[in-house]
């Protein structure tokens, strides 16, 4: 058996592309759950809104596309999959966004309403499903359309930095 087509070569691979794929649904789990476009975490120079992370996100995509020479038509595809997934949890988000002002309510009332409270935790829970769901299904199709070669570099890019952040 070459080494190219080795069972340890093969479950490196899986394990890159399966942590990328972890990375991104948490990250899109966590951008549906704190990017509100505002309020007090960017009053304060925090953090950024939906917007600025819809941006920040297709930078690193350009970079690892740039980094695994992508033809243009890729490049397009991709950029499209990122652009769609944004703007689906950009909706998510939206239809999500009032809990803050929901969680005062209860929390000011005279009697803690915790009926009202698990409903809005278990609601939230599902709407951070919905948005790990959405992650990993523009992560597989933004995978799909790279060639297997092109996703060997890219998980061996991602090991090497993993790696690095562990030292």
């Amino acid at each position: 058996m070459s080494e190219a087509n080795s069972p340890r070569k093969r479950r490196f691979l899986i394990g890159s592309i399966a942590a990328g794929a972890l990375a991104l649904a948490g990250a899109g789990a966590l951008v549906f759950a704190h990017a509100g476009g505002g309020g007090m975490h960017v009053m304060h120079g925090g953090g950024m809104g939906f917007d600025e992370i819809g941006d920040h996100l297709q930078v690193h995509v350009e970079h690892v596309l740039k980094d695994v020479d992508a033809t243009p038509e890729q490049q397009a595809q991709v950029r499209s999959i990122v652009a769609a997934a944004v703007a689906d949890l950009k909706a998510l988000r939206q239809q999500h966004g009032g809990v803050h002002a929901q969680l005062h309510e209860i929390f000011v009332a005279p009697t803690i309403d915790r009926a009202r409270l698990e409903g809005l935790r278990a609601g939230h829970v599902a709407a951070l499903d919905a948005a790990s769901k959405r992650c990993a299904a523009a992560l597989a199709d933004a995978a799909e359309v790279l060639t297997p070669e092109q996703r060997e570099q890219l998980g061996a890019r991602m090991a090497a930095r993993m790696d690095k952040a562990r030292h």
